[in-house]
């Protein structure tokens, strides 16, 4: 039997996600983790809870829940866990969004947007970014009477940039009601604008309004796959009858849980990585280098016209970054996760070394 015939049409032309490279040795800077190991509150927290792996999860992440609600000044029935956000993304589309409808997302920008178009059979309506910024005044012109969501990723993964409350404001004058805006907030806590939306103030003045945050990046939590939603709470319902029973496991609901408790002490983490991100991208800049001013844990790097192909260059100095193919963006491009003062001496180290013979 050829199982290729059997394959569904829409799967057959799906690229395989390929994540941030890794290589012994090197500094990867690749995949905008957090360089820094998990706190010992959460390290012990999951030690702890390893001990009852025997045993099923929580299902629904009760306590998680709580403390999230806690924290955001919700109901528990406002907040859903997820295995990673990426789970809760892919939930909220095959709950609401039917077939013949499309989808409306940035482009370049998170790369599952794309994917779980193609994933659920869906049209995805991709809009440029302009001047590395989404722009939302065109992908509000892109919906039409077949779009039910748009994902606004902000700061947007991976041109760094973010889109202002009064952006959004206008983006959602006017927007049909059955549209689903879903605010993508994983860089959330590396953001210093002070004119970011409120993501909780828009979903209590529309209830369409998803919010999405993640524990991977300023929580160091990458490796335990555990983010969550802010959403009203039919939407948090209705993910819930359809996500897998014990989709988040003990370890990671333990670790998000002990996260919450030590939040304080992640503050310094995040400050270090934001003036270490102002200090790479001066030197970029220093050098001729197109670098929008970033809000996230990462910069986006434009080399434009220059004859340089920087991942290379760069991997043979042992840092590893990230090329932006598959993200939709133009070519010779790159993605440069912020990582440790040392990691970052050397990644400057190889920029010059690149750059100013380039």
């Amino acid at each position: 039997m050829n199982i290729e015939k059997l394959v569904k049409p829409h799967l057959k032309d799906i690229m395989v996600y390929e994540p941030g490279k890794e290589e012994e040795g090197h500094a990867k800077l690749s995949s905008n983790e957090n360089p820094a190991s998990p706190h010992p509150h959460i390290v012990a927290a999951v030690t702890a809870a390893l001990r009852e792996a025997n045993r099923y999860p929580s299902s629904g992440s009760p306590l998680l829940v709580e403390a999230l609600a806690n924290l955001h000044g919700v109901t528990p029935g406002e907040i859903v866990v997820g295995n990673g956000s990426n789970e809760i993304l892919d939930l909220v589309v095959r709950a609401f969004v039917n077939p013949g409808e499309n989808i409306v997302y940035p482009v370049p920008s998170f790369i599952v947007y794309s994917l779980v178009c193609k994933q659920c059979d869906l049209e995805g309506v991709a809009v440029p970014c302009r001047d590395y910024r989404l722009d939302l005044r065109a992908m509000r012109k892109a919906v039409n009477e077949k779009t039910r969501m748009v994902f606004i990723c902000n700061p947007n993964n991976p041109t760094s940039t973010y889109v202002t409350a009064a952006e959004v404001d206008e983006f959602l004058d006017g927007l049909p009601e059955d549209v689903f805006v879903a605010m993508d907030e994983a860089y959330y806590n590396y953001v210093d604008a002070a004119d970011f939306p409120d993501a909780l103030a828009l979903i209590r003045r529309r209830n369409t309004v998803v919010a999405l945050r993640s524990f991977s990046k300023f929580h160091s939590l990458a490796g335990l796959r555990v983010g969550y939603a802010i959403a009203d709470p039919i939407v948090v319902r209705t993910i819930h009858q359809i996500r897998q029973p014990f989709n988040v496991n003990r370890l990671a609901q333990a670790a998000g849980l002990a996260a919450l408790e030590c939040s304080q002490d992640l503050l310094p983490r995040a400050e270090e990585t934001i003036r270490e991100r102002k200090r790479v991208r001066d030197v970029l800049l220093d050098m001729g280098v197109q670098c929008p001013p970033s809000q996230a844990n990462f910069v986006f790097v434009d080399l434009g016209s220059r004859k340089t192909d920087l991942f290379q260059e760069l991997y043979r100095r042992g840092v590893v970054i990230r090329r932006l193919g598959q993200f939709g963006a133009s070519s010779n491009t790159y993605r440069i996760s912020i990582g440790t003062v040392e990691e970052n001496n050397q990644l400057i180290s190889g920029l010059r070394e690149v750059l100013q013979r380039s």
